[in-house]
């Protein structure tokens, strides 16, 4: 039988052909996918925290609404004319299909015009009654309802509250969800209940879709509706939907620019280093391609993008491309030193001599990312799965898609373009690491003591008017209303009224109202507290209006008295008859310089206990709780994935190089390289967020390709030399893997710095800390790496 001969050529167009096909496929899948940037995306999906919060919010019926702050540039807030501009946009926000209704100070009840407290207040508004300026201004000074909600304490500026409708469906839908969650609080769900979760969870999926995009459409309609009003005033929009919609923009806005910037700087790069077109071209189909197909099967595993996995396509050109430039220089050595070989013979050894140390870069930059899943915190963890996947679909596409390309449609590549710098810089490098190796090792010590010890300042504290670069409209919309109008951060204190404080005959009882004050007055007193709503409030507007205190007769009397809706208005959201619970509404001042959350937090417990609550009678919760729970989390996160990491590379090398040394001296450079990267972070006082935590694992799974690529051509150079004094193996390996090295730092560098001018501090940071470590990487990889190795490893 005569032996079956490969056909090379056929292989690599039905290779590209099987490419094309996959690519096309999963672009059409990629038109599906989605932008996350809803509060579900910070968390796991058991974390007590959101389940508890989730439980108040269905109990106290919380609304969904956006605050739009206006300072008028009139003198006094309080003139005929500001109001009549409040009550017009007030109407014509109105006529939005989804409001509810708009609160500002024209069109709520001015109780100190009542002759009783009563249930007969609806008609005392501005709108109605004209009041005199003088009255409004005494009548809304120091009001525990309105004033930091409606008005500024300096009564300087106004807010329209806007209020929301309720989809039906979607709170049916959640209230399911949170009654089958609740049960985490007390055990593990069963297989029914998981199975009845995954279906609700789907069904929501679908019905917040469709309100995002009412959502969108909303902000954008009252930004219209508030441009005719502009010359009166500044307007500041503030609230949760406001702050999702400005994310998904800046998310969009990052994968577009720098999705494009990103491109364009590789297409320059790849024209000035390689001076080939087919050089250029390749790459960039590859990196297209690898993009294209990642989109498609994240959409198809159901992953959304947030803003912080918005970078993991920017992450996969470049990592893409820093594949495809070691087979490039691999190609053009060959070429160089084999002058004679075909075209065909060229592709295929550039394949079989990179093929493992591509393979293992791959796997330990998979590595890296995969860590990440291990943070307990939601959307890292989500960013470390769709980074596996992108590895995995870049290692495919670089090693068959892009040799099958070169194959197919391209001739034999024989210019090799010189760079004398390159050259000189890579010899110098060898120069030093052959006289000064002492120097190095004492300098690189040196770096890495200052590295370790800036480590001890990390913190993980944080602030989300941080997240926006100070000149953008969103930083000073959301400052100004933190600021002006009692906080941006929503905290709650729920009550539970001991058996001590119930009276049978009564709504509540004044025991409990004055508990409800002790607790009111408590925070009032912690600095970064800004506005507190609760029940206790209402007996304050009594007294206005009364003279004198509700008694917890008349109190409860005015309660039974009320319609359900108005008993839900204005004692829902603060007082839970059925369940005995007070609800104490508090908002933070997240611009509070130097606020500090975990340390409120402990000062509230305390101040709590001193108050003689017991633990058991009171929870915490709400964003404020959310948000301290991720930070919380942060270092811990931080630590345990540079463990799993540096275990997981350490047993990888081991694998590799068959050798417990070459793998502890192929760890060294990327422990240098964490250590300054993390004390650069802890020396200019750059907190761990949500982006900054991945930053460590990030450096290492990348910096690591270069390590593996080195000591793989290192020992290459190692077993194929004479010379048992290894003098010349630095500068062998520094001038021919060495150019790949610095072509992908170079690459990496540019591309990870071009997020500088990202509006998102996080993304900027990201990219900022990702150069750094990259340069740093690269020095200590022809440096100390080199220095070790020579000291290190001999031919046998």
């Amino acid at each position: 039988m005569p032996k079956y001969k490969l056909n090379y050529k056929a292989t690599a167009y039905a290779l590209c052909f099987l490419f094309s096909i996959i690519t096309v496929a999963l672009a059409w899948q990629a038109r599906n996918f989605e932008i996350n940037a809803s509060a579900d995306t910070l968390l796991v999906d058991d974390n007590k925290q959101f389940i508890l919060t989730q439980l108040a919010d269905q109990r106290y019926g919380s609304e969904e609404f956006i605050l739009i702050a206006y300072q008028p540039k009139t003198d006094s807030v309080f003139d005929e004319e500001t109001l009549n501009t409040v009550s017009d946009i007030g109407k014509e926000i109105s006529t939005i299909a989804r409001v509810k209704k708009v609160n500002s100070i024209v069109n709520v009840p001015i109780f100190s015009a009542a002759e009783a407290f009563s249930t007969d207040i609806q008609n005392l508004t501005w709108e109605e009654q004209k009041f005199p300026k003088n009255q409004l201004l005494l009548s809304l000074k120091n009001h525990p309802l309105y004033e930091d909600l409606l008005i500024n304490k300096e009564q300087t500026a106004l807010s329209l509250q806007v209020i929301f409708n309720s989809e039906p469906e979607l709170v049916e839908l959640n209230n399911q969800i949170i009654n089958i969650k609740k049960n985490l609080l007390t055990r593990e769900l069963n297989e029914k209940e998981r199975s009845q979760l995954n279906t609700l969870r789907d069904k929501r999926t679908l019905a917040n879709k469709k309100l995002e995009t009412k959502r969108i459409n909303e902000i954008e309609e009252i930004r219209t509706i508030l441009k005719p009003y502009q010359g009166s005033g500044e307007f500041y929009l503030g609230g949760n939907n406001l702050l999702t919609y400005e994310l998904i923009k800046i998310i969009q806005n990052d994968l577009l620019l720098f999705g494009s910037a990103i491109f364009a700087l590789v297409i320059f790069i790849l024209a000035y280093l390689f001076r080939r077109t087919s050089w250029v071209l390749l790459p960039i189909v590859c990196c297209a391609s690898s993009v294209i197909i990642t989109v498609g099967l994240l959409t198809a595993l159901a992953f959304k993008v947030t803003v912080i996995s918005a970078n993991v396509f920017a992450l996969q050109i470049i990592l893409s491309l820093a594949m495809i430039i070691h087979l490039i220089v691999h190609y053009q050595e060959l070429v160089t030193n084999h002058q004679d070989w075909s075209h065909k013979k060229l592709v295929l050894q550039t394949i079989k001599q990179k093929i493992r140390p591509c393979f293992y870069a791959g796997l330990t930059t998979t590595i890296g990312f995969g860590s990440l899943i291990f943070s307990g915190v939601q959307p890292v963890i989500s960013f470390g799965w769709m980074m596996v996947v992108a590895m995995m679909v870049s290692f495919l596409v670089s090693l068959v898609f892009f040799p099958a390309l070169l194959l197919a449609f391209f001739n034999k590549q024989s210019y090799v373009a010189q760079h004398k710098g390159i050259e000189l810089g890579m010899s110098w490098c060898a120069k030093t690491v052959n006289q000064k190796p002492k120097r190095l090792v004492v300098g690189s010590l040196l770096l890495t003591a200052i590295g370790l010890g800036g480590c001890l300042l990390l913190t993980a504290e944080n602030s989300f008017l941080n997240y926006f670069d100070e000149s953008t409209d969103v930083r000073k919309e959301l400052t100004f209303i933190d600021q002006q109008f009692g906080g941006s951060t929503p905290l709650d204190v729920l009550y539970t009224i001991p058996e001590s404080e119930i009276k049978t005959d009564l709504v509540i009882s004044a025991a409990a109202v004055q508990t409800v004050t002790s607790i009111q007055n408590m925070l009032a007193e912690q600095k970064a507290i800004g506005s507190i709503t609760s029940l206790a409030d209402f007996t304050k507007i009594a007294q206005v209006v009364n003279g004198k205190p509700l008694t917890e007769y008349e109190l409860t009397l005015l309660y039974k008295s009320l319609s359900p809706d108005l008993q839900k208005d204005l004692f829902g959201a603060y007082f839970s008859e059925k369940d005995n619970q007070a609800r104490i509404s508090v908002r933070v001042q997240d611009s509070t310089e130097g606020l500090n959350r975990a340390e409120l937090l402990t000062t509230i417990h305390k101040n709590l206990a001193e108050l003689g609550i017991q633990k058991e009678e009171y929870k915490l919760t709400s964003l404020f709780i959310l948000y301290e729970d991720i930070l919380s989390r942060l270092v811990d996160s931080q630590i345990l994935t540079l463990a799993i990491v540096y275990s997981a590379m350490a047993i990888t090398l081991m694998i590799i190089f068959s050798s417990i040394k070459v793998a502890l001296i192929a760890l060294v450079p990327n422990f240098i390289t964490t250590a300054i990267i993390m004390g650069v972070m802890g020396i200019f006082a750059i907190p761990l967020d949500l982006m900054t935590i991945t930053i460590a694992a990030v450096a290492m799974g990348i910096s690591m390709d270069d390590t593996i690529h080195y000591v793989h051509r290192y020992l290459s150079e190692l077993k194929n030399t004479d010379n048992k004094e290894n003098t010349d193996l630095v500068l062998k390996t520094n001038v021919s893997v060495g150019y790949a090295l610095m072509y992908t730092t170079t690459i990496i560098v540019v591309g990870f710095g071009s997020l500088i001018f990202s509006n998102f501090v996080p993304s900027m940071l990201f990219g900022l800390l990702t150069s750094i470590a990259m340069v740093v990487a690269l020095i200590t990889d022809i440096t100390i790496l080199p220095v070790m190795l020579k000291k290190y490893l001999r031919k046998s």
